[in-house]
């Protein structure tokens, strides 16, 4: 009953689109280089797949964080999500290998977030946006960190996402 009271929150509040608020202007390059930590996850060809290194520091690093933060690849897939993500899928299996742009619900949204991913891996700068993403029923209102982050020659892009759902208590 709670999840419907949040939805309804969401359903009557106006303010759903995408909303850049990093002035990319005023941020440097900062690509974080993970290299020195998956040494030996990476092959002589440059590739790495996260999901071969289930056990690795990182992963466990990253599912010990109690907000949602996923991994993307350079084509903007999910490649790791933490176990907090199960707050904006239900259950984060759903969303392994999708499209990160997929978790907003309005098609506009989605084309807004992937411009901010661009200008992300792009220009190798942080920001930070503001929307609503969820499936199916389930939505939060949250404040998307994305930063730059290479593994190697392998160009990723972390995601975390901070709740800003109002809360329903009354």
């Amino acid at each position: 009953m709670k999840e419907e009271s949040r939805l309804d929150v969401f359903l009557s509040d106006d303010r759903q689109s995408i909303t850049e608020i990093s002035d990319p202007q005023s941020l440097s390059e900062e690509t974080i280089d993970l290299s020195t930590l998956f040494i030996n996850d990476v092959s002589s060809s440059g590739s790495f797949d996260l999901r071969q290194s289930q056990f690795g520091f990182f992963q466990k690093f990253l599912d010990a964080v109690p907000i949602p933060a996923l991994l993307l690849n350079e084509s903007y897939q999910i490649v790791f999500g933490n176990r907090a993500c199960n707050k904006i899928a239900g259950d984060r299996a759903r969303i392994d290998g999708s499209r990160f742009a997929l978790l907003f619900p309005s098609s506009a949204d989605q084309k807004q977030i992937e411009k901010v991913l661009d200008k992300v891996l792009h220009n190798r700068i942080p920001l930070i946006a503001e929307g609503v993403l969820g499936l199916d029923r389930v939505r939060m209102r949250g404040r998307i960190h994305v930063r730059p982050l290479r593994i190697k020659s392998v160009r990723t892009v972390l995601v975390v996402i901070e709740d800003l759902t109002p809360s329903s208590k009354g």
